[in-house]
């Protein structure tokens, strides 16, 4: 089911390729992707800081939710086009179709991890204390990353056979920032609904990386869930893409 992984060469080599043409022509190259996720934390902070003053580092709250949420927002719409974009390859060549979601994803996911290492600093000089738990920032990623895969592969799939996919998804993602504890803490829900709110996978990982960027903890229960959930996004993702591949030949 796997065995493309095998072929690490090509993986490496197309994923320099789409790390490289995100930056294509751009001067300051990984600092411009910086821009956006603050202006929007900024705007974030101005509205709601009355209403959340009582959360402590509330701009920096916000700010890495907006971080973890733009990996997977950017990695999953890009994702969704890596069959349909790249047919070419697809059609005409034996490389296993799996590598061009995964490829996608790993170039994304490098780029995110820089934005996040480039974060630290500026915690830092504002006086953010950063501690032996965020040792585990690596760990954690790789399992985000792992989850988006999945998630990538699934997409990119349905994409080749419902070209208006990337409209719904781009509602289904705005949908979902507003149910990811990104401006507000997760206290604030219901009780009735925190058991469905919890379904929402990315609550998990935001909150991972909330603890180890903010509060020098580590949540082993919330980080074994988020690694469970994203190894059985990866196999159902793999099922999917695996069934549905059958017909890319025809249409593409």
């Amino acid at each position: 089911m796997f065995g493309y992984l095998r072929q690490k060469d090509v993986i490496l080599t197309l994923t320099k390729y789409e790390f490289k043409l995100r930056y294509r022509g751009s001067i300051f190259g990984v600092a411009w992707s910086l821009l956006a996720p603050f202006l929007l934390a900024i705007v974030l902070y101005m509205v709601f800081r009355r209403l959340f003053e009582f959360i402590e580092n509330f701009a920096f709250y916000v700010l890495v939710g907006i971080f973890v949420f733009r990996f997977f927002s950017i990695a999953t719409s890009v994702g969704m086009h890596s069959i349909v974009g790249k047919s070419h390859i697809v059609t005409k060549t034996n490389l296993r179709r799996e590598i061009m979601p995964l490829t996608t994803t790993l170039s994304y996911s490098i780029s995110s991890f820089f934005e996040i290492i480039i974060l630290l600093p500026i915690l830092l000089a504002f006086g953010v204390k950063i501690g032996p738990s965020i040792l585990m920032l690596p760990f954690v990623h790789l399992s985000y990353l792992i989850f988006v895969f999945g998630v990538n592969l699934i997409l990119s799939a349905l994409m080749v056979h419902f070209r208006d996919l990337n409209q719904i998804w781009e509602v289904i993602l705005n949908v979902l920032f507003f149910l990811s504890p990104i401006v507000y803490p997760k206290s604030i829900v219901p009780t009735d609904f925190l058991s469905l709110y919890m379904l929402n996978p990315i609550t998990n990982f935001i909150e991972l990386y909330r603890g180890m960027l903010l509060r020098n903890e580590f949540y082993v229960g919330e980080y074994l869930i988020a690694t469970l959930i994203s190894i059985a996004t990866l196999f159902v993702g793999q099922i999917v893409f695996a069934k549905m591949q059958k017909r890319f030949g025809e249409i593409l």
